[in-house]
């Protein structure tokens, strides 16, 4: 009878196992067995979620001193139920349980209960804000459970690994373990209904804005849970859904569904459900103008986080959320405290990330708090104070590898690196959907084992200040630093002589024009009423941009995607007046400005690099982008060899160049650590979405030589190079996944590997008109113009052309605008 009650509860299918554990309990008694009698009745615990968890904790804290439970297999019994409704309620207490789990259970030869239990682990140091260690233990946890044939912690690791993307917007990677999860769960006999995955679910396709299926699997679990007992999972699936009719802009549903979360979450002594409910009503209500009720709210929220104190993730959310609200209230001061409060626990956070793009998501998700408390210090005249709490959050990743990236040595490749090479090569030479959809899993979970790199672990020692910023800043030269929010945006106007906050419309209707813009210059068409609305809502407030001809934009969201040069008022396009630069922030901007000062004379003024020279097919036009990675998408780039030596023409010698056959990713990386003027690639480009680790240059094959052909994000970061200026003669280069944090792109790679100037695409560009631009711009810095101006002239003359926006608007020049060659 136990055993079989065991079984079931091995899969998570504690609601059937209960009254089996409850007959096996009193006959236990009965037969004067109390060890095995009390394994069985907490083994009934666990099924029933309406009582008060901090009550059943410190009850089984009581078994556990009982003489029935120094029986090994009770107290590990007891140990592991505990750590269960702990990870749920107090994560702290749960790591420093599931730590005995492990230790009892390896004593006692339940290895696959050891593997268990440093998941559990993980997922309470990812609540506790430790993610390095959390994903180590989660992964190491889910792979085990496939070895050791365990479907039921197969299911719950890929579960909360998914779950622990949704938290951090990385909605559509979400998606590939959740429904392994998914499926593994209902196609396995004996295992529960996935839980976690499917709330999980229901999260990231709201995310991607897929409201309908993301409601309509809200409301299915919402009905299968009526009846049951499962107070917890019905207090987060009213969360989730309300969340789906926040962002759908139904704001009452919202409220009806976050009241009713917190009223279970109170009843049962769910604090994190109080806490992440409570911040959200408190928003909820806020926005509908009720500053009383979103003061309780919010006030609840964090009265209830002191009694999870060690869990951190939502105090600064909570913390923030707060101090807009006193702010509007007129209680300045106590808000500039509740602002300082959570920025100093978000950098906790941040430095223990366990990799730069958690690094990047962790800071777009705690955005708001600095974004907040940059409109506050701007409305109290703060300037110095207002340009450093927005720098703390922007081009972080980017500061910190131009501080400390000389530091870092290269390394040999790791075997898990290798094997992430030779799955890459296997990739691109497969046309086989069904070869393909296995070789992107098994990249997918070679990449879980890749170390972090080391820079994760570093601190940038300071945000520029003001000063020093504009001493950056030429007499001609206005920087725009950006700030998307609701229900106004923002944006700081620097000159090298004056500093001016400006007010903006929302962050959805600055974003919607943007995507929309972008849009139809991709379709070649040109649209200049909603050029001119951009303008107006972006430039149009600021009089020092007619004082001004050098435009410095640090964009925010979608602005990151969207050509400037591109934007119109009354008198045309902006690039036949100004000069577009764009910087990941201002200290990025300064650092690059100080590094550009400092460089030596160069031995190799020149490295050109086109690999795909043979002669044209019968496609028309040829674009230098993939879908894939994929050997047949690689088409002939026949303008690209004309394109690199005709630059060389134009440059000083010696150059080299690599050709066809010759232009390997393992040459290029050998030749990049040169020091060096100007480094072009014309190459096909690969811009990933969803994994921009992904994203990549590809470079001729290369076989023996222990590359892929692919030199992916990951790999330019580790480069160090010693270049003034990066050309990135392929498609979609600068695009990337957009945050408030930045973009996690093949651009930003580069700068933090060290060149001073990237110039970078935003969409796929034609071959031809390609080569004829690059000829262009490389024909104006032969007669020494700086490179911002070189790029605006060449563009002009395709406009000038009566060319539209898609042939000239994608180059952007990315880092330092200045100097000549």
């Amino acid at each position: 009878m136990l055993d079989k009650a065991d079984t079931l509860s091995w899969g998570n299918r504690w609601a059937e196992a209960q009254p089996i554990y409850a007959k096996a309990s009193q006959l236990f008694r009965l037969q004067n067995r109390p060890s095995k009698a009390l394994y069985a009745a907490v083994s009934e615990i666990p099924a029933d979620e309406s009582v008060s968890a901090p009550a059943t904790i410190l009850r089984l804290t009581q078994d556990l001193a009982k003489p029935e439970a120094q029986d090994p297999e009770t107290k590990l019994r007891i140990l592991t139920i505990r750590g269960m409704l702990q990870v749920n309620y107090d994560a702290a207490e749960a790591r420093a349980t599931w730590q005995e789990v492990f230790s009892l259970a390896i004593k006692l030869h339940h290895y696959e209960l050891a593997t268990r239990a440093e998941g559990e682990q993980g997922i309470a140091a990812f609540i506790l804000g430790d993610t390095d260690t959390a994903k180590k233990q989660v992964v190491r946890a889910w792979g085990l459970s496939k070895v050791e044939r365990d479907p039921a912690a197969t299911v719950r690791y890929a579960s909360v690994f998914g779950a622990g993307l949704v938290q951090l917007h990385r909605y559509k990677e979400a998606l590939t373990p959740l429904d392994q999860a998914i499926k593994i769960a209902t196609s396995t006999k004996g295992l529960a209904y996935p839980t976690i995955a499917v709330y999980a679910k229901i999260e990231a396709l709201a995310g991607l804005h897929q409201y309908e299926p993301a409601l309509a699997l809200a409301n299915r679990s919402l009905a299968r849970l009526q009846g049951t007992t499962y107070e917890a999972h019905k207090s987060q699936v009213y969360i989730s859904r309300g969340s789906i009719s926040r962002e759908s802009g139904n704001w009452t549903a919202a409220i009806s569904d976050y009241e009713q979360a917190i009223n279970i979450s109170k009843k049962i002594d769910n604090y994190r459900g109080v806490t992440d409910a409570g911040g959200l009503l408190a928003q909820s209500y806020e926005h509908v103008g009720n500053l009383p009720g979103a003061l309780n709210a919010i006030n609840d929220a964090i009265e209830a986080n002191t009694k999870i104190p060690d869990e951190l993730y939502l105090v600064p959310r909570n913390l923030a959320i707060k101090a807009g609200i006193m702010g509007q209230l007129g209680h300045v001061d106590e808000s500039d405290a509740l602002y300082r409060k959570s920025i100093a626990l978000v950098d906790v956070m941040i430095e223990h990330a366990a990799t730069i793009n958690i690094q990047r998501y962790l800071l777009a998700e705690m955005s708001d708090v600095y974004s907040g408390y940059f409109a506050s210090l701007c409305r109290q005249k703060r300037y110095e104070e207002a340009l450093g709490a927005l720098e703390k959050v922007r081009g972080r990743v980017e500061s910190e590898a131009l501080e400390h990236h000389a530091s870092q040595p290269v390394h040999p490749a790791t075997p898990e690196e290798s094997e992430l090479t030779r799955l890459n090569i296997a990739l691109i030479n497969t046309d086989d959907p069904a070869a393909r959809a296995s070789i992107t899993n098994a990249i997918y979970t070679s990449e879980l084992q890749i170390n972090p790199s080391t820079l994760t672990q570093e601190t940038i020692a300071h945000p520029v200040h003001l000063k020093v910023l504009q001493r950056s800043l030429s007499p001609n030269a206005l920087l725009i630093e950006y700030v998307l929010a609701e229900p106004n945006s923002q944006a700081f106007a620097i000159t090298h002589d004056s500093v001016t906050p400006y007010r903006l419309p929302s962050k959805s209707v600055i974003e919607e024009d943007a995507n929309q813009y972008r849009k139809e210059i991709r379709g070649e068409k040109e649209d200049r009423a909603l050029a001119q609305r951009l303008f107006a809502e972006l430039l149009g407030p600021m009089k020092e941009y007619a004082q001004k001809t050098d435009l410095v934009i640090v964009p925010d969201g979608s602005l990151h995607l969207l050509p400037f040069s591109a934007l119109a008022d009354k008198a045309g396009y902006v690039l036949k007046t100004h000069t577009v630069d764009v910087a990941p922030s201002a200290t990025v901007f300064d650092l690059i400005a100080q590094r550009a000062q400092g460089r030596e004379v160069v031995s190799m003024p020149y490295i050109g690099v086109a690999a795909w020279t043979q002669p044209a097919d019968t496609r028309n036009p040829i674009v230098r982008a993939i879908t894939g990675p994929q050997r047949s998408q690689l088409v002939p780039l026949p303008d690209s060899k004309q394109e690199v030596e005709t630059i060389a023409e134009d440059l000083p010698h010696p150059s080299t160049i690599l050709l066809g056959a010759d232009a390997t990713e393992s040459r290029f990386k050998k030749l990049s650590s040169e020091s060096t003027d100007v480094i072009h690639l014309a190459l096909h480009g690969y811009a990933d979405i969803d994994y921009p680790d992904r994203s990549a240059l590809i470079f001729a094959p290369d076989q023996g030589s222990g590359e892929d052909g692919l030199l992916q994000v990951r790999e330019i970061r580790g480069l160090h190079l010693k270049a003034r200026m990066v050309t990135l003669s392929a498609c979609n280069t600068g695009v990337g996944p957009v945050g408030q944090a930045g973009v996690a792109n093949l651009v930003n790679a580069f700068i933090e590997a060290g060149a001073d100037t990237v110039v970078s695409t935003l969409w796929e560009l034609e071959d031809h008109t390609t080569e004829h631009l690059m000829a262009q711009f490389y024909s104006k810095l032969a007669v020494h113009n700086r490179k911002v101006e070189a790029l605006r002239t060449a563009q002009l003359e395709l406009l000038d052309r009566g060319l539209p926006p898609y042939y000239w608007a994608s180059f952007q020049i990315v880092g330092d605008p200045n100097g000549t060659f």
